[in-house]
């Protein structure tokens, strides 16, 4: 078991539209209900925007493991999020499609975790788009908000770790000082499809790359 503090940890997924964002929050919420971490999601997912479905849209489908609740306005997500976090326990946050207006819910959510997770398809046009997400901390910077610890994770990853993409955008990365997570998120894994997953029961097995996932990100809130 994880020796999370006693006031919990909230960790930020954003990135991309179809980047694979809820997939895997609802994945990593139905492996940590298995081994027992206290866990909750809050969707901050914006309405009308062009995604396969939402975080709390799968847990009204479906019993995935742990209770989901729609984040407030943007200017409560913080104090809501610290509210519903567990005791000793974590808050995975989830977001729509990124977008850096001014007001939006991705700055709200930045300011409010302990943690971002950056998921990032390993293909050169998404490393470009990449940038947009790195230019906006700058902004934090300057409005007197202190940025989050960032890790990046690579998915819908072809199911060789080392394809040339894969290794090209990891190297990339590194070589620009940020941390890669040692956890993939492939396409697939041996139970089928993870894009066509949603609205179905996550099954997360013990060694499969969603359980590791949840694993690595223990320790990065507990290092």
């Amino acid at each position: 078991m994880a020796d999370l503090p006693q006031e919990g940890r909230r960790i930020g997924i954003i990135g991309k539209g179809g980047s694979g964002k809820s997939t895997t929050w609802a994945h990593v919420l139905a492996y940590y209900a298995s081994i027992g971490v206290p866990a909750i999601g809050q969707d901050a997912d914006e309405p009308g925007e062009k995604e396969k479905g939402s975080l709390l849209t799968w847990s009204e489908t479906v019993d995935i493991g742990a209770p989901v609740y729609r984040a407030p306005a943007a200017p409560r997500i913080g104090e809501e999020a610290r509210r519903l976090t567990p005791p000793r326990g974590l808050c995975l946050i989830d977001t729509g499609a990124w977008d850096r207006r001014s007001g939006n819910t991705h700055f709200s959510v930045l300011a409010s975790i302990d943690l971002c997770v950056f998921a990032l398809p390993p293909t050169p046009m998404e490393m470009e788009r990449a940038g947009s997400v790195l230019r906006a901390y700058k902004q934090m910077a300057d409005f007197g908000l202190t940025p989050p610890r960032t890790v990046f994770l690579l998915t819908l990853v072809n199911p060789n770790p080392n394809t040339a993409s894969t290794k090209e955008t990891r190297d990339d990365l590194t070589a620009a000082g940020f941390q890669v997570l040692t956890t993939t998120i492939p396409r697939k894994d041996g139970r089928g499809s993870y894009a066509q997953a949603f609205g179905t029961k996550p099954v997360v097995t013990p060694g499969s790359p969603m359980a590791r996932l949840g694993d690595e990100l223990l320790r990065e809130v507990t290092r």
